[in-house]
């Protein structure tokens, strides 16, 4: 404790000789103009003025190598597959899968196959980055001090190779496809069908029956055309209000991402100001454009689709030449790639080889515990021109272009919604979908070494799911189930539950079915569980006695007594979070490893496969299912629906008891769910102490619509993922909106930018996003001109 103390106080003073300039001139070499100007408001957030657009990504460039180089330099190792040249082998296996899956192979693709526009929107974003990074004046983070290192030039290909780390991370089902494999294995057909997600029919779909699908383009425009290093993802929302749903008579688009909690933060708020473009929100630090926000016409939200457009693939491998598989009968050679991995403190390097097959790579080197070779089919590891997509949405100034701009966001599967300054609202789901073989779901590992199971094409773009300004007067997005049942393509069977879409709409009919500004800050905060109420509602009506363990009792009024609020200080809600746990591993455990019980839960594989899988987040519902269902497989190998509500019962008082206190007063969400904000470098204690912030307590869970998960790893801390940002965007006054994130927009330890946002993030406070000129002049902190000199 005492070192961690000196530490910090002596990088914290290192530190601030080594913060950026961000008050006067700097004179820079490849700027196309004069000058460029930025303006740093209060919280430090850049507005960047130019008169050319390749000086204002070339700035974009130059501001983020300033404030979080070194969070840059962990993005682009991660997707390039060399943490290990610089961490050693605590990160080989983070690097051989970046290698397996290819990440800057298909970054190089991506940046070959770019339009021209988009070559130079990179090529001068990372001209700005290796400005920052030559010029004299420039001082690198204390975490480059600390591991002895000097980053290299900063390439094009570097920021694609991160985008495809992203796309990568924000797909699911194949892992969801082993491990529905295992529970086959170990259970049989049968038994395992159980524990199929359901979608219950009480909650809404984004586009239900009844809401047309709108033409395309009604003016034939286009009728001829989430470990250490990584964030994890399995929510977020998103909802857009049209004026006569709100009660200023204002169209509003909100969206709250839900992705790990980090240091710094995944996002970095930027306003980029010329040449045509006006564009505010977050970009991803290591990359240009902006991801997520609003230009002078529309605004822009996403969620992730749960579209399912992977498969597995299981491939026969030749035994006397095993770089060969079958195909229909032949044996065929696969692309052979060795891969050289450099790690730290050791002589030679690490060979990977990797094998591509007409399918995808394979995997089952790098997954633990599969038993056959695995290859996997992705359209998040084709060629991609998500870059252009987002060039053209940053561009957008109505319907027909932002539906044009959604066309090239092709291998992430996003529903993004829409509003203008028109008034109009809309929603499109983006990425290619396979249209799979008859009879074939993609839900576990079929045979790749014949046709049978081959993908017949894609999903025709004009027929994914679409809106435009649909009858009901909004459109909500938390990630549940995005179709009727009867819709003509198969998209997927494995949405969220829904519960937060219920949320919502109970919200809006309290509310008289208009929503106010107000109402979105305190709906983005909302921790009421609607799956806590059912489950109380369902213990109530078992009409449970205990009377041979006086803490269990209690604990069971007090579970019954809980309004499903799950407050910091609520005892109710802790009761039911320790059981629900308790009584998901009690049933799984009675047909399944430890090991497959945890996996279902939401652990992951090695540190880079984190984000969860198709299974988690669906526990909820299902385990209700099982035990509304007395002749259930589980359910009486386990003693029968009383006696698991029992039995874990005494066993959630007694974890209790022993962790919070023989108190049940002291028995409080808070005291067991916190919010923490990891730092690379806080693997190695005591620098934890150092970098780290957080250990908060705070309300949620998964069914919440302010989302805050846990992972079976350590089941209630927020160590899944959790609101990131926040945006209410006001296409009326775009000078009324708002966005928050947390923990702060620098990522220098000295900064006062490093952690300040973390209080107002928490406290569901905002700061505006400034659009005028003269209001961000009014609230600067800091003017710098970049000149050409």
């Amino acid at each position: 404790m005492v070192i961690g103390k000196i530490m910090r106080f002596t990088l914290t003073q290192m530190s601030k000789r080594r913060l950026p300039i961000t008050d006067g001139q700097i004179d820079v070499e490849g700027l196309r103009g004069k000058s460029v100007e930025i303006i740093r408001d209060k919280w430090g957030i850049p507005h960047i003025f130019a008169d050319h657009s390749h000086d204002l990504f070339f700035a974009q460039g130059f501001v983020q190598a300033q404030d979080r180089l070194w969070q840059m330099e962990i993005n682009r190792r991660t997707a390039n597959g060399t943490l290990s040249e610089i961490f050693g082998d605590i990160a080989i296996e983070t690097d051989r899968t970046a290698r397996t899956f290819g990440f800057a192979r298909l970054g190089k693709i991506d940046w070959d196959n770019a339009s021209e526009e988009v070559k130079e929107c990179i090529q001068a974003y990372a001209n700005g980055v290796n400005a920052f990074l030559k010029h004299k004046k420039s001082k690198l983070p204390v975490e480059f001090t600390l591991i002895r290192h000097r980053p290299e030039v900063w390439t094009p290909q570097d920021c694609c190779a991160f985008t495809r780390v992203m796309l990568w991370q924000l797909s699911h089902a194949w892992l969801g496809e082993l491990i529905r494999a295992k529970i086959v294995e170990e259970v049989g057909s049968e038994h395992a069908a159980e524990l199929e997600i359901s979608f219950p029919d009480t909650h809404p779909i984004t586009l239900p029956n009844g809401i047309e699908f709108n033409v395309l383009d009604k003016n034939g425009i286009l009728s001829g055309s989430s470990g250490p290093f990584l964030a994890r993802s399995q929510g977020s929302n998103t909802w857009v209000i049209s004026s006569e749903r709100s009660t200023s008579g204002h169209t509003y688009l909100c969206n709250d991402m839900h992705l790990s909690l980090m240091l710094p933060s995944i996002w970095y708020e930027t306003h980029l100001i010329g040449a045509g473009f006006n564009i505010s929100g977050v970009s991803l630090s290591g990359n240009p454009l902006i991801l997520v926000g609003h230009n002078q016409n529309i605004a822009w939200g996403s969620t992730l689709a749960f579209t399912d457009a992977e498969d597995l693939f299981i491939e026969k491998m030749n035994e006397e030449d095993p770089t060969q598989y079958e195909v229909n009968d032949k044996w065929v050679d696969a692309e052979v790639i060795e891969e050289e991995i450099i790690v730290k403190g050791q002589e030679e390097p690490h060979i990977e080889k990797v094998l591509i097959t007409r399918h995808g790579p394979i995997i089952s080197d790098v997954i633990e515990g599969t038993k056959t070779r695995i290859a996997t089919n992705s359209m998040a590891l084709k060629p991609s021109q998500a870059l252009q997509g987002y060039f053209l949405l940053n561009k957008a100034a109505n319907w027909n272009q932002f539906v044009e701009a959604m066309q090239f966001i092709d291998a992430t599967q996003l529903n993004m919604s829409y509003a203008d300054v028109n008034n109009n609202i809309g929603y499109w789901v983006t990425g290619k979908v396979p249209i799979r073989a008859n009879g074939h779901k993609g839900n576990i590992p079929v045979p790749g070494w014949n046709d049978s199971n081959e993908w017949q094409g894609e999903v025709p773009f004009e027929s994914m799911p679409h809106a435009l300004n649909p009858k009901q007067g909004y459109i909500i997005s938390c990630n549940h189930k995005i179709v009727p049942d009867d819709f003509p393509y198969f998209l997927g069977e494995v949405w969220m539950n829904g519960a937060r879409a219920k949320r919502f709409e109970q919200i809006l009919t309290d509310k008289g079915g208009k929503l106010s500004v107000e109402d979105f800050k305190a709906m983005q905060m909302d921790v009421t569980c609607l799956p806590g109420q059912q489950f109380v509602e369902f213990v109530r009506d078992l009409e449970i006695a205990i009377n041979d363990d006086t803490e269990a009792s209690v604990a069971l009024q007090l579970l019954t007594d809980w309004n499903g609020v799950l407050s910091t200080d609520s005892i109710g809600g802790a009761i039911y979070e320790v059981l629900r746990y308790n009584i998901v591993r009690d049933i799984l455990s009675c047909g399944l490893s430890e090991k497959l019980v945890l996996e279902i839960m939401g652990k992951g594989f090695n540190p880079v496969l984190y984000h969860a899988n198709e299974f988690y987040g669906h526990d909820t519902y299902t385990i209700m299912r099982l035990l509304k269902t007395p002749n259930s497989w589980w359910i009486q190998e386990a003693g029968g629906t009383k006696e698991i509500i029992i039995r874990n019962l005494k066993k959630t008082a007694i974890w209790l008891s022993s962790s919070c206190g023989k108190k049940p007063t002291g028995w409080q969400w808070g005291k067991l769910h916190k919010i923490h904000f990891p730092h690379a470098l806080g693997l190695k204690k005591p620098l934890d102490q150092v970098f780290d912030r957080g250990n908060i307590p705070i309300g949620g869970d998964t069914d919440t619509l302010c989302q805050t998960a846990i992972h079976a790893d350590d089941p209630y801390d927020v160590n899944a993922w959790a609101p990131s940002h926040r945006q209410i965007i006001d296409m009326n006054d775009l000078s009324k909106s708002l966005m928050i994130y947390a923990p702060g927009q620098s990522g220098h330890l000295a900064s006062k930018h490093y952690d300040d946002l973390i209080p107002i993030w928490y406290n569901g406070e905002y700061h505006p996003m400034l659009w005028e000129r003269a209001d961000i002049i009014a609230r600067a902190e800091g003017r710098l001109i970049l000149k050409w000199g």
